[in-house]
């Protein structure tokens, strides 16, 4: 189950989790708690909001959005222990790459660009392509799928297009590198959980993201795909404490009520065109 938790104070989020993880009456003393964090600092926070609360942080683990859910992925399908696609990872594979002038000749932006480049302006290029395609895998997976079929993506621009004669042949060298020639790992997960896969049971334990600025698409709909299994509870922040979920622009609510489905929608822009909610509230979702 996927439960929500919004605040537009970090406190009462805070308060929130350690209610939850108190609540774990029935979990194994000798299972951790999970708490996925954005940062250090967020970390450091929740660890000493625990201690005081029990005197003690212990058996907790914090790990960060991307390494935890490329975790929960190699629990149903085949992954390395580290993700190959991290950009602080990606970057050496992308570097050596440029180094090899076989690869470099066959495209002439590349060429141009290294033909009078140092070691230290090659990396910094590689590091750049590593962040690209790490977004590329995280919003744009349809692409690389694509590209690793042998297929080109269909672009508007004259500049993307070549580009892509690059980067495909790129993207195709570093999946046959790290044996990913198919498909990328996420699609594999949401191919297995169709196809009825289900997760050890000493993996379905809950887990709370907590205070996550954002979110892209493609991990989200992989926390969906977890829920499934165990509970996963966001705590996010909320600019406003007021509940403004139902308040859409007039072009939306005009389609909207074509389709009969604006009921309790507003377009407001004042006080009056909200409902006013507690500054803390949760939903549930299966």
């Amino acid at each position: 189950m996927l439960r929500i938790v919004l605040s537009n104070r970090y406190e009462l989020l805070e308060a929130a989790l350690l209610e939850r993880l108190d609540a774990r009456s029935d979990a194994s003393p000798f299972a951790a708690d999970r708490i996925i964090v954005p940062s250090a600092a967020i970390r450091r926070n929740v660890e000493l909001a625990i201690a005081d609360r029990h005197g003690i942080c212990a058996n907790v683990e914090f790990p960060f959005l991307a390494q935890w859910l490329w975790r929960e992925i190699g629990a149903l399908v085949p992954v390395a222990q580290d993700s190959p696609f991290a950009p602080d990872v990606l970057v050496w594979r992308v570097y050596a790459i440029l180094g090899d002038r076989s690869f470099v000749a066959d495209h002439a932006p590349l060429a141009r660009y290294l033909d009078k480049a140092d070691e230290r302006m090659r990396f910094d290029l590689a590091a750049r392509i590593a962040t690209l395609l790490e977004h590329y895998i995280t919003y744009r997976p349809k692409w690389l799928e694509a590209w690793s079929q042998g297929r080109d993506v269909a672009f508007a621009g004259a500049a993307a297009a070549t580009h892509q004669r690059w980067q495909a042949p790129l993207w195709r060298r570093i999946a046959r590198e790290v044996d990913a020639r198919n498909r990328h790992p996420s699609l594999e997960f949401f191919a297995a959980i169709e196809a009825g896969a289900a997760l050890p049971a000493e993996q379905r334990t809950g887990a709370h993201v907590f205070c996550v600025p954002s979110m892209p698409p493609l991990y989200l709909d992989i926390v969906r795909g977890l829920a499934r299994f165990f509970d996963i509870d966001l705590y996010l922040l909320n600019p406003c404490r007021e509940y403004w979920f139902d308040i859409v622009d007039a072009k939306r609510l005009s389609w909207l009520e074509v389709r009969g489905e604006a009921a309790h929608r507003e377009t407001g822009c004042g006080r009056e065109s909200v409902r006013p909610r507690t500054a803390s509230n949760s939903w549930s979702a299966t």
